[in-house]
């Protein structure tokens, strides 16, 4: 992991269910989904069962699932006192929320959470820090967390191998989270674009350690391209992987693009296809989906 524990926030959590659900009902499409899930707010079980009936009803077996997750959170007393640091302020999870270990755990499938950073200054049980996270109906393998430039806020990525029932290796994923602006010194909204092409350059630069193996490469990111697919981040990112158009809808509730998914696959998979999802599910952002068919 190139990256270094930092003391305002609690350590990575990897979880593997020691007896993983029954996978006999799947064998549908493998879908990929890259969402900000604002802290909580959104609603990943709801998400799940709303894809799920939707590939049921064109006429696709129970699909797979890899989610690609930004503002998941964390709580508990992992997190350790943050004493007089500051941290950043506090996005409230709803009343309901439950954090990223919980899901997985009552999903019965794999999760790689790593924080970025605290989540306000709340302590002990009610302790909270924030990031992303990897969460899958298939087995995760050779976890990475890549700490990108610093701009604002701590920001890591993180790259994962996802594999069949087998162990065998069937693609890589990446998560990725940049700033929304620069340092006011150097240009704040202004400067966001040359700030957030610096840390792209970072996640780039970490995937490229990969190249050797050919594995196919799906990467998830809320970019925060305030110039949507114009962001110089995005034409960053797409050196190495293809960016998948989900059309011109906004992502975000805003009406900005600032999400977008890019992959690299083999010939046999062209046959997916990229969709924004109309609904956010509770979060200020709005789910993509990338659908990988059965065949490849």
């Amino acid at each position: 992991m190139s990256f270094q524990q930092v003391s305002t926030v609690g350590p990575p959590v990897v979880f593997a269910p020691a007896t993983p659900l029954s996978s006999a009902d799947r064998g549908g499409r493998l879908l990929v989904v890259n969402w900000n899930m604002h802290v909580g707010n959104g609603n990943i079980l709801e998400l799940i069962e709303e894809l799920s009936r939707q590939e049921e009803s064109k006429g696709f077996k129970r699909p797979e699932f890899v989610l690609l997750l930004q503002e998941s959170f964390r709580r508990g007393e992992e997190v350790p006192c943050p004493g007089r640091s500051r941290v950043p302020r506090r996005i409230p999870p709803p009343d309901s929320g439950v954090d990223i270990e919980d899901i997985a755990r009552q999903l019965g499938w794999w999760m790689y959470y790593v924080p970025s950073m605290r989540n306000g200054g709340h302590v002990g049980r009610e302790a909270e820090d924030r990031g992303n996270a990897i969460l899958s109906s298939l087995p995760l393998k050779s976890l990475e967390a890549v700490e990108l430039p610093f701009v604002v806020q701590r920001r890591v990525a993180l790259i994962a191998t996802v594999t069949d029932a087998q162990n065998k290796p069937k693609l890589r994923v990446a998560v990725a989270h940049l700033d929304t602006r620069a340092p006011l010194r150097k240009g704040w909204l202004f400067g966001g674009p040359s700030a957030r092409n610096r840390q792209a350059r970072g996640i780039v630069d970490a995937l490229k350690k990969f190249d050797e193996d050919g594995l196919p490469l799906v990467l998830g990111a809320d970019l925060n391209s305030h110039l949507g697919a114009a962001e110089p981040a995005v034409n960053t990112v797409s050196k190495i992987a293809a960016r998948w158009s989900a059309g011109t809808k906004p992502t975000h509730k805003s009406g900005l693009v600032l999400d977008h998914m890019f992959a690299r696959f083999p010939e046999a998979w062209q046959s997916a296809e990229c969709i924004r999802i109309n609904n956010t599910f509770g979060s200020d952002h709005y789910p993509l989906v990338l659908s990988i068919s059965p065949e490849a």
